[in-house]
Formats: C-alpha cells, sequence, structure tokens
C-alpha cells in the first residue's frame, strides 16, 4: 500500500509539473518510467553498495522526476531526497564554466586573451594559455595529484595564491595543441574570475550563477561543512565493507571540484542555461561548440565533455565520499542529475544515466 501511494504520488507530481490536461497514453508513459527508474536504482544500489544516491529528471525544461534512495547513515535509515546535498566532485566545473561566460557576457573577459590577463599569477607560466583553452583541459597544466589533494589545506585569500607552486612547472605541451585533463586549470580560472570581477570566486558565483538559477541549496565546501540535509560520504573496501570515507580539503580548487549540491539544483541549473538566464545564445554556440585539438581528439568544450553525438554534454566526478553526474542535452531540454555518497563509484553510475536515458527517450 505504501508503495503504492509513493507510486500514485510521483504520477501526480509529474502531471502536476506538465500542467492540465496531460492525456491519458502520456500520464501513462510517465508512470512506467517512473517505476522502471525506482527499480533500476534500488537494485543498482544493492548490488554495488552504495548507501544512498538522489536523482533528478528533466524533461522539455521542467522537472518530471526527483527522489531520493537508501541512506544517509550507515547506524540507521536515513532516506535520503532530491534535495539532499552532496560534494559535487568535478562537476563543479561546468558551473565555473558559466561563471566565466558571465563575464564574457559582461565584456570583462575575452574568451580568446591569454588568461594572465586577468590572473597575474598566471604570468609565470611558460606559455600564454587563453581562457577558451583553460575552458577546454587544452594549456599543458598537469592534474592535481592525489599527494596534493590530501596535504594542500586551508583557505586561501585567493585563488590566485593556491597556484604558486603549479605556475613553476612547465607546461606539458604548447598551449591549444593538445588535450590534459586538469583541475589545476580550472582553479586558474577561479583565479580569472576573482581577477576580471573584483570579487571573490565563492561570491562571484553565488551572486551571478547560484541566485539566478534559483539554486538555493548549493554551497561550498570546507572539512568541517556540516547541515542537516548534507549527506556525509563513504567508501568500500575489500575487507571493511562500507566504512567513513576520509575528509579532504577541497578550497584550494573550490572551482575544480569544491561545491556542494543537490540533485534538485543540479536539475535548476539545467533549466537555467536552456532558458538563458545564465549564457546567452552566442556564450551557449561557444560553450558547446566541439572542436579537435591537433591529434583530433575533441572530448571536451568550453566546460563539457562530450559523447560521441556531440549532442548529449556531461560531466561526472567522483571523490572522497561523493560521486557525481550531470548530463544535459540543450537541443532536447533534457537533463539528468545523479549524486551518490559513496566515492569512486562512477562506473556503476554511469549506467544508470543511460538506462534512465534509453527509458525516457524510448517513451
Amino acid at each position: 500500500m505504501v508503495k503504492l501511494t509513493i507510486a500514485c504520488a510521483l504520477l501526480a507530481s509529474s502531471v502536476a509539473a506538465l500542467g492540465p490536461g496531460v492525456p491519458g497514453d502520456q500520464a501513462s508513459s510517465m508512470f512506467r518510467a517512473d517505476r522502471a527508474i525506482d527499480d533500476l536504482v534500488t537494485q543498482a544500489l544493492s548490488q554495488h553498495s552504495i548507501p544512498g544516491m538522489s536523482i533528478a529528471l528533466v524533461e522539455n525544461g521542467r522537472v518530471v522526476y526527483a527522489k531520493g534512495f537508501g541512506t544517509t547513515s550507515l547506524s540507521e535509515v536515513r532516506r535520503p531526497s532530491a534535495d539532499t546535498q552532496y560534494r559535487l566532485a568535478s562537476v563543479s566545473k561546468p558551473i565555473t564554466a558559466v561563471g566565466v561566460f558571465q563575464l564574457v557576457r559582461a565584456g570583462t573577459v575575452r574568451l580568446d586573451a591569454p588568461a594572465r590577463e586577468y590572473c597575474p599569477e598566471l604570468a609565470r607560466l611558460n606559455g600564454a594559455a587563453t581562457v577558451r583553452q583553460f575552458l577546454m583541459h587544452r594549456t599543458g597544466m598537469r592534474h592535481t595529484t592525489d599527494s596534493e589533494d590530501l596535504n594542500i589545506k586551508g583557505a586561501f585569500p585567493r585563488l590566485g595564491a593556491a597556484l604558486e607552486r603549479i605556475v613553476q612547472e612547465p607546461l606539458r605541451f604548447p598551449p591549444g595543441t593538445k588535450t590534459l585533463y586538469t583541475s589545476w586549470g580550472y582553479a586558474a580560472l577561479g583565479c580569472v574570475i576573482e581577477g576580471a570581477s573584483g570579487l571573490s570566486y565563492t561570491d562571484f558565483i553565488r551572486r551571478r550563477v547560484l541566485e539566478p538559477a534559483g539554486m538555493n541549496s548549493t554551497t561550498f565546501d570546507d572539512p568541517a561543512y556540516t547541515s542537516d540535509t548534507f549527506s556525509p560520504g563513504f567508501r568500500r573496501g575489500t575487507i571493511y565493507g562500507l566504512r567513513p570515507s576520509l575528509v579532504v580539503d577541497t578550497r584550494f580548487k573550490t572551482p575544480a571540484s569544491g561545491i556542494i549540491s543537490t540533485a534538485n539544483d543540479l536539475a535548476r541549473f539545467a533549466i537555467a542555461v536552456f532558458d538563458g538566464r545564465l549564457v546567452t545564445d552566442a556564450a551557449a554556440k561557444d560553450m558547446f561548440s566541439v572542436t579537435p585539438d591537433s591529434d583530433g581528439r575533441a572530448v571536451f568544450t568550453a566546460g563539457w565533455t562530450i559523447d560521441s553525438t556531440r549532442s548529449l554534454f556531461e560531466y561526472n566526478g567522483s571523490m572522497e565520499g561523493a560521486t557525481a553526474y550531470l548530463e544535459i542535452v540543450p537541443a532536447q531540454r533534457y537533463a539528468l542529475a545523479i549524486l551518490a555518497n559513496r566515492e569512486r563509484c562512477v562506473p556503476q553510475v554511469l549506467p544508470i544515466a543511460r538506462e534512465v536515458r534509453r527509458l525516457v527517450r524510448s517513451d
């Protein structure tokens, strides 16, 4: 009876989201998809030892499914919802990219200008990588190491100060020629945002991205962060099973992996992108443009990774205690956000995303 009541409530909320007069066959199709997603996620949590997960699905620019599964505690059942907060890990990067495009829109940043024009610390690099090249991981700057993630601690008055050592290292290749994924590069974009706006990265993103999108449950990570709606993180070991994860300090690279959010807020982020509240049509063209590097690789746009169809844009992230995934199809105003409180389980989350997409698109 409880399961039937929940399923009926999901159906009613989905119909309400689309407004009155939803045809019966469409309502029936939504009902079937809801139940199929429920079963899919429940099975995945059990099969892969994932304690908790939250999902939000956007169809035609509206949230049609938003739900939590499992638990946020190993000692008792504390069911998450689509408003439960998780660490986003690298899914922070598209939010930073949109922040950069806000400055492009205002005319204070040029995509093809050297990033050092806005972040003086980058002048020490042995190459003048552009803002666009930083967005697309084509600067030659390396990725952060596990040792850096564990040992760099404390708040930085300016993100440029966090770049002090990395800018002394030679770039791995001339900017613009190849592709190398780099969280350091997105930390540098945070410095660009601060230099061009005159605000701290967190203040700028809050004012120019989170508030316009209605992302009221999104904030910035700190090792001591806690909230009634925040899920702690877990890890799975072969000997000890599930246990609490380490907590790392991401403040040196907040723009790359230091944002905390919810599935519902990520859905709001996608809708705000679709509606033009965060990026103009011209900016969207730049953001989603697919351009191969000199090796013929086209892995990243200016803020997203791309799939083989070049119509679906996504980002996944995994860090101590969390796994996150966001995909959008701008042409169809479709988006899917999946957040989990177990680290290093991107391979288990991606099949869920593919199957949800198949269920929804086939209907």
